[in-house]
């Protein structure tokens, strides 16, 4: 076998949505890096092989927390090109995204088996690329174990847990208890009958009938994708060493389910139905987790814990999944909302090898916030996080334990700059030339109050979701069948949560007269910098009317849906959309809107002075692509009503669909640049050379919809 030694700056192990994400800021970074994956496509369980969508933060009832940073680019990419969210695209957009970054080597069907280290650490791994019969050799600087699995990391010798246990001599035949494995299914409706015949290998249907119908396993003829989740199997097996029993078991039980369906005559829907698609390889939810510096506890979810080296987040439920899987009584997954909650720098490596680090499910947590930080979302921020660790550790050649708290900080900055939400951090760049400019702006918006004839009424509880208002009080227009009291809680939280509400600040009744009322409700008793969620509590004989246009940072919707609408509301806040706060620190919400919004003209635009000439050759813009709704990577056609997901139909409004950037040089404006066709969030544009300028001026001219100009934040280098 030919044996072919490749040299790099850092190897990622593993090409998951975490791995990726690591592989692409790396090379954004100005790293060489090598990207080796086992699989011929991309994206591991998102990807078209496993077909698991990503979700998050957002999915799990918090707003304004979509997750952006590198993988918002590829998110906002795939909305753009691949509307219909099909997964065979998801695969194309993240090999096209690979394969345009001349830092990136791809190694495909390449699986590492060996690894060589030292007490420096890992000199190289080596693995076999399938039927190429190459023998590679991966030796670098740095390493990131992206491999979920956490092979690399084992195989160096770091320590790590299976279940809630160490993984160590006496407890190695001590049975853990794990997240089970799925399998998933595609259907489609053929517009004929589709006879269908069971492989004999399948589960008869007195077995299937033992299963269904146990802790809310229903099952039905119109179930797809990822309504399946919850056929699991495994979590009292090795889910590493027997991966390939784990898989033909689940294989036994989905198409033992899908012939019930089609043969027990109690779907006679099912009769055009046919399966489309259905999954070979084990959607894996947990397996090993590394005992890194310092490993995510529950208590540091619940209680929202700062880290001094806080670089990512998560926000996904406590989302427990019995290890029996389907063969169990228990309920089929019990979810604990939780608020956005921080992750440290410190859970993605390990002391013990000094130039290894972790990404994705394997980083460390105790195995009750591990329930929340797998969600893959999450995992893809811990890629980015991971590689620009590594990016401060060759700048000041030193491992990651070794870092100081100004090291620290400049990788946290990096981040931010790279459109990564950290909780509670700001950006504080000292090379960001926007944040000594004096900022003004042809127009700043005004909350008002449109009235439309959409209601969204009382049926069940609703929520209200405003900033801080310094006048004191909110108020918001109501109608009412007939006179009734209305009932409200007042919570305050950094972020709001419509399901996890934060603290609570008051209570209040309020007695509503027929009619159309303008309802007031004090909020004074708030802090300052906080967002208030207001608790409409069920009154079948109110309604809340909704407003005709967007007021940005501002939600109303149903406590038990992620459909969210526009409240009319009104107060006086003359910063609540001013342009200063395009240089307040925050390129999105965080206890506050932290947004500039103009009036409706035709083009609006900001205005960036300086006291004397600045030098620069890169703007970027962090804009507003409606960060209170998911981007799937895909999406079946259906979902279960359980799964709260609203799908986008197209681009957010909102967001700055092309804009003219000029500076102010000899007494007249230059241009500098002209975007037409803008579709990501943050808007990076960089000059053939720098030049020297005075006054920086961005137009707006055109959003996706909206008549305003929206932007979260300004930088210019």
């Amino acid at each position: 076998m030919k044996t072919v030694t490749i040299n790099s700056s850092l190897t990622i192990i593993g090409g998951g949505i975490s791995g990726v994400c690591a592989a692409l800021t790396a090379a954004r970074a100005g790293i060489p890096a090598v990207l080796v994956h086992n699989r011929p496509v991309l994206g591991g369980n998102s990807s078209s092989e496993i077909r698991v969508w990503m979700r998050g933060a957002t999915g799990a009832g918090n707003l304004f927390s979509e997750e952006m940073g590198i993988l918002g680019i590829l998110k906002l990419r795939n909305l753009y090109e691949n509307p219909e969210f099909n997964v065979i695209f998801w695969d194309e957009i993240l090999l096209d995204a690979v394969l345009e970054e001349k830092n990136i080597q791809l190694f495909l069907n390449t699986n590492v088996e060996q690894v060589i280290s030292s007490e420096d650490g890992i000199r190289q791994v080596e693995g076999v690329q399938q039927a190429s019969e190459i023998r590679y050799i991966f030796r670098s600087s740095y390493f990131i174990d992206a491999t979920g699995d956490g092979m690399v990391g084992a195989g160096a010798g770091v320590p790590y847990r299976i279940g809630a246990l160490p993984y160590i001599p006496e407890n190695k035949e001590k049975s853990a208890e794990l997240l089970s494995c799925s399998i998933l299914y595609f259907i489609k409706d053929s517009g004929k009958p589709v006879k269908f015949v069971a492989p004999r290998y399948a589960y008869d249907m007195e077995y299937v009938e033992t299963l269904i119908n146990k802790g809310g396993r229903v099952i039905s003829e119109k179930q797809t994708g990822s309504d399946c989740w919850w056929f699991e199997y495994g979590g009292l097996r090795n889910t590493i060493t027997e991966t390939q029993e784990i898989g033909l078991e689940l294989k036994k039980l989905v198409l033992g389910v899908w012939n019930y369906i089609k043969n027990s005559g109690k779907y006679p829907e099912a009769e055009t139905r046919t399966l489309e698609w259905i999954g070979s390889i084990p959607g894996k939810r947990e397996s090993r987790r590394m005992m890194t510096e310092y490993e995510l506890s529950m208590d540091d979810i619940l209680m929202q814990r700062q880290f001094e080296d806080g670089a990512f987040y998560g926000g996904w439920y406590m989302d427990f999944h019995p290890a029996g899987g389907l063969n169990s009584e228990e309920e089929n997954c019990i979810q604990i909302p939780v608020n956005v909650y921080t992750l440290p720098l410190r859970c993605l490596y390990s002391r013990k090898v000094p130039n290894l680090v972790f990404a994705g499910r394997n980083i460390g947590t105790r195995q009750e916030a591990f329930a929340s930080a797998r969600i893959m979302n999450t995992c893809a921020l811990s890629g980015q996080a991971a590689a620009a660790l590594v990016r401060e550790c060759i700048r000041e050649g030193r491992a990651p334990a070794e870092l100081d708290k100004r090291q620290t900080e400049e990788v946290l900055q990096y981040l931010l700059r790279e459109d990564m939400f950290i909780p509670g951090q700001k950006n504080l760049d000292p090379a960001d030339l926007a944040r000594r400019a004096n900022i003004s702006a042809s127009s700043e918006y005004r909350l008002e109050a449109e009235p439309t004839d959409r209601k969204m009424r009382l049926t069940e509880e609703c929520f209200l979701a405003v900033p801080y208002s310094r006048e004191g009080t909110v108020r918001l227009l109501m109608d009412a069948e007939k006179a009734t009291e209305l009932k409200t809680e007042l919570y305050e939280a950094d972020l709001p949560n419509r399901l996890c509400p934060g603290a609570k600040v008051s209570e209040r009744t309020i007695l509503i007269s027929r009619g159309e009322n303008w309802v007031e409700i004090p909020v004074s008793k708030m802090h300052p910098g906080k967002f208030g969620i207001i608790y409409l509590k069920e009154n079948e004989n109110l309604a809340l009317r909704i407003n005709r246009i967007r007021n940005p940072g501002i939600l109303c919707g149903r406590r038990n849906s992620s459909d969210y609408m526009d409240p009319c509301v009104e107060w006086k806040d003359e910063m609540l959309y001013a342009a200063a706060n395009l240089s307040d620190g925050y390129a999105r919400p965080y206890g506050g809107a932290h947004i500039w919004c103009s009036q409706k003209e035709e083009k609006p635009w900001i205005l960036l002075e300086w006291d004397q000439p600045v030098r620069f050759h890169e703007i970027r813009m962090y804009l507003d692509p409606e960060l209170s709704m998911e981007i799937p990577s895909s999406c079946a056609g259906r979902w279960d009503e359980t799964h709260k997901f609203t799908i986008r139909r197209g681009m957010p409004p909102q967001l700055v669909k092309a804009f003219t950037i000029e500076y102010y040089q000899d007494r007249k404006w230059m241009h500098f640049s002209t975007v037409k066709e803008n579709y990501q969030r943050m808007a990076v544009v960089k000059g053939d050379t720098a030049v020297s300028a005075e006054k920086l001026r961005i137009t707006v001219d055109a959003t996706w919809g909206d008549p305003r100009a929206q932007i979260y934040q300004v930088r210019v280098y």
